[in-house]
């Protein structure tokens, strides 16, 4: 598949709280900028819009052949294991001419060290004000 028919779908959770998807939001925006895909698109599990299914059509609606979703999820939960694949399947077999695509989520990563090591500096900063 090439770019100009690869979507990405970024799905988080969902949250009451307003900014909670912010970063989750900001991530997607920048994969759009890189221009190495049709449409990066956020959808979530509950609370938010658009919920998964819909998340899935506007890629499709979008031209997408493919769909490579990702679950903006740290630790593989029951979230993880059983909710996304079971609604990815439902919306599968209403568009069986669209390949759906599902990674990993974030779980260990030397990045996921790194980002936290930032975060300690950040604390060590902010103490030192």
């Amino acid at each position: 598949m090439t770019a100009s028919s690869t979507a990405i779908l970024l799905l988080g959770h969902g949250s009451r709280a307003p900014e909670a998807n912010t970063g989750m939001y900001q991530v997607a925006a920048d994969l759009q900028e890189t221009g190495n895909y049709l449409k990066v698109e956020c959808a979530f599990l509950e609370l938010n819009s658009p919920d998964i299914p819909q998340g899935l059509t506007n890629c499709r609606e979008a031209g997408a052949q493919e769909i490579i979703v990702i679950p903006f999820f740290l630790h593989l939960g029951r979230h993880v294991k059983e909710d996304l694949p079971r609604i990815i399947g439902e919306w599968q077999r209403s568009a069986p001419g669209v390949k759906v695509i599902t990674g990993q989520p974030f779980g260990y990563s030397r990045k996921l060290v790194e980002l936290v090591e930032e975060r300690i500096a950040e604390a060590l900063t902010d103490r030192a004000r």
